[in-house]
């Protein structure tokens, strides 16, 4: 991908002034993303998809 692509990719999400090494992370990010949504299945329905979920443990002591 070209520098003005991905310079005009980081406008679109709000970063226009990204340094060239920035650019770079960028571009092997998107290429990262491609590569894992190739791997998803194309017919997963959005009820399907992972979701993590985390709990925290109580606070200790009193009540905030």
């Amino acid at each position: 991908m070209e520098k003005a692509d991905l310079s005009r990719i980081a406008a679109a999400a709000g970063l226009p002034r990204l340094s060239d090494q920035h650019l770079e992370q960028l571009q092997m990010s998107l290429a990262s993303a491609r590569e894992l949504a190739d791997k998803l299945p194309k017919d997963l329905h959005w009820s399907e998809e992972l979701c993590l979920t985390f709990r925290l443990p109580p606070p200790r002591g009193d009540k905030p």
